[in-house]
């Protein structure tokens, strides 16, 4: 009888409390591949990731508006905070919009914020229109080059020459005025009657789209932040009838390459009698604008809405005092009876003033007071959008509100501008 030979099968170890103290730790295959994704680059790319990093904010720059930076911040997630409240840092944002809309306002005043904050701020101004006593004014150190620069290139290739230096050397804030108005080097050089290549439409686009994919990994690195400002221009399609009546300028490109664009409108211009020293007379001027800023892409947070109001003052820039006044005042938290506002739940008691220009003034001189108003306001925001009426009337302010105004920001002694408009008054009762 033949014997029956047993083949011995091999034993897997048994998972136990010994098995696993015999068992080598497993290594995780992305910890393998990590270790060899380092020797094959050369570096290690991996971006450290941790849950206390969604417990803070994004790092970014204060815009100088309160209702601008809610707007960006986002919803409040779990961890109590808005996610960005200001322009991304490391980034690309797009600002854009119809002429006097206020986009160089905007610009300066994030460029005077970053500077206040001991940032730097390199403005390419392809434009050549940016006026050094306008940008003093609403806060740019002009004259100190260790914190400000302007530079003015002649062609776009300049420009962007410019930009990689700036970039390198991790210059805080980089504004482009304006991304469309910058000509390439070929068509500056040609003359008058030629016409070439270098005047086909789409050329400043097809720039601007080759370079941004090139710069945005080593803006994410130095953290330095692009803003750049577009006008509006008609497109080609829409003289066919085929596409949008108009679009930003510089291409498609910003479209992409952007964590955020920020379009501005202006809702409605604001006049008031204004002493003119010229004409020796009080004259309708314009002493305010109303814009709509709305977040046409957002990929830094969850927005409450993307539709909102703010203000503009002759002379002042940004109105924080009057934007959150009138989105107090909407959402009843103050409330007008004839000319009379009143705060009931004020910080420290009811405040009840005569005229809306009597009320910026106490806000103007009391910034916790303006903050503890928008905190208010910020719940009321959250649960329902703020109301935007269009309207073509043009809101008329008295001389008493201008006064308050302009006494307020600082732009002159209050008895002078007094004095100046009773003359103008009389000269105009006279003739």
């Amino acid at each position: 009888m033949a014997k029956t030979t047993e083949t011995a099968t091999p034993t897997k170890a048994r998972v136990g409390t010994k098995g696993a103290a015999a068992a080598a730790p497993r290594v995780s295959a992305l910890t393998r591949a990590r270790s060899a994704l380092k020797t094959v680059l050369k570096e290690d790319l991996v971006v450290p990731l941790s849950l206390d990093m969604l417990k803070e904010t994004i790092p970014h720059i204060p815009t100088g508006s309160i209702v601008i930076d809610f707007a960006i911040g986002g919803k409040i997630n779990k961890h109590g905070i808005a996610p960005c409240p200001g322009i991304p840092r490391g980034r690309i944002t797009q600002l854009y919009g119809a002429n006097s809309a206020g986009k160089t306002t905007l610009a300066l005043t994030i460029a005077a914020s970053v500077c206040a904050n001991g940032g730097t701020v390199c403005y390419i101004d392809w434009e050549h229109e940016v006026e050094p006593r306008y940008a003093e004014s609403l806060g740019v150190p002009i004259g100190d080059d260790s914190k400000f620069i302007l530079i003015q290139p002649n062609t776009l290739e300049e420009g962007m020459k410019t930009m990689i230096v700036m970039i390198s050397e991790g210059v805080d804030l980089i504004v482009l005025d304006s991304v469309g108005a910058g000509k390439p080097e070929k068509q500056v050089n040609q003359a008058v009657d030629e016409v070439g290549e270098q005047d086909r439409p789409g050329r400043v686009a097809a720039a601007w789209s080759d370079f941004l994919p090139k710069v945005k990994g080593q803006m994410a690195s130095s953290n330095s932040t692009i803003l750049a400002i577009s006008q509006m221009r008609k497109t080609m399609s829409s003289m066919s009838g085929g596409g949008p009546d108009s679009a930003p300028q510089g291409g498609e490109a910003w479209k992409f390459f952007t964590s955020l664009r920020l379009s501005l409108r202006v809702l409605q211009k604001e006049k008031g009698k204004v002493f003119d020293p010229l004409t020796n007379k009080m004259e309708d001027k314009v002493i305010g604008t109303q814009v709509i800023l709305k977040l046409d892409k957002n990929k830094v947070s969850d927005s409450a809405h993307n539709e909102f109001k703010y203000y503009m003052a002759a002379g002042l820039g940004i109105d924080n005092a009057r934007s959150v006044a009138e989105l107090a005042a909407s959402y009843k938290i103050v409330n007008k009876s004839g000319s009379w506002l009143e705060w009931p739940s004020g910080p420290n008691g009811p405040v009840k003033v005569q005229g809306m220009a009597q009320f910026l003034k106490i806000l103007r001189e009391d910034p916790k007071l303006l903050a503890a108003l928008f905190a208010q306001v910020t719940p009321k925001i959250m649960a329902s959008p703020p109301v935007i009426l269009d309207t073509d009337a043009a809101e008329n302010i008295d001389t008493d509100e201008l006064m308050a105004m302009v006494d307020s920001i600082g732009s002159g002694p209050k008895k002078a501008l007094a004095e100046a408009m009773a003359e103008a008054e009389e000269t105009d009762a006279t003739e």
